[in-house]
């Protein structure tokens, strides 16, 4: 779908974390399994992969504010929870869920696309204020940081565990805009989750544009391709 027209309004773009600028490396099921065989079951990581994808978007884990907030106690019991429904013949689940907690806050865990530092880069020198807004948690911070080439980023980061709501919920993206001290309608934020970082933003009154490096989308929502199309977009308005 075409977007570029509406480009000309946009002072700052706020990116989506996982999936977006940053992937985990060995993958979530590869990380799985390991925890899994080393307490002596042996899994198919084809299998895992597919359970981690129905309970991580199934699992739902309100917090203390009600539908879609969150805090850091909220994300540490949502996530044990899903560790124990994709795992469920290991003999010791708080292990591998401490083990897999620790794993996924290390930097070394996880690489960037290949797409990222240039138009990061790209989107800064043509004037743009560049952000990060996550459903990950504080251990975002860590990891971030553990880039050189995305460690600037870490003051800029909206984690929905600090603010209080998971995305798609408008109160996420309100924190994100009064951090950017933008109004909503200056804002882009960029995603690889429809629902999460196209949908709820529209809703929220920013603009949302969905990353479809695998092109799995069916043309109904704005996207691109690859992140180095933002440059483009940018360029032409500029």
């Amino acid at each position: 779908m075409n977007w570029e027209r509406n480009w000309e309004k946009i002072a700052g773009v706020v990116f989506d974390a996982v999936g977006t600028l940053i992937r985990p490396e060995p993958s979530v099921a590869e990380a799985y399994t390991a925890a899994a065989r080393r307490q002596g079951i042996e899994l198919d990581v084809t299998e895992i992969k597919s359970r981690f994808h129905t309970h991580f978007h199934q699992d739902r884990v309100d917090g203390p504010r009600g539908f879609l907030s969150t805090d850091e106690t909220t994300e540490y019991r949502r996530w044990r929870g899903i560790v124990s429904k994709v795992l469920p013949e290991i003999p010791d689940p708080d292990t591998a869920f401490e083990e897999l907690w620790v794993h996924f806050g290390q930097p070394e865990r996880w690489s960037i696309f290949p797409d990222v530092v240039a138009t990061i880069q790209g989107l800064r020198d043509l004037g743009l204020d560049v952000w990060v807004g996550s459903n990950f948690d504080s251990r975002l911070r860590p990891v971030i940081a553990g880039f050189p080439e995305l460690a600037w980023l870490v003051p800029k980061l909206v984690i929905s565990s600090e603010v209080g709501y998971r995305k798609p919920h408008p109160n996420f993206f309100r924190a994100v805009c009064e951090r950017m001290g933008l109004r909503p309608d200056q804002v882009l934020c960029v995603g690889d989750d429809i629902e999460n970082d196209v949908l709820g933003a529209q809703r929220a009154g920013l603009e949302g544009l969905y990353v479809d490096r695998g092109g799995r989308g069916d043309g109904r929502y704005p996207s691109v391709g690859d992140l180095t199309e933002l440059i483009a977009m940018g360029a032409a308005q500029a």
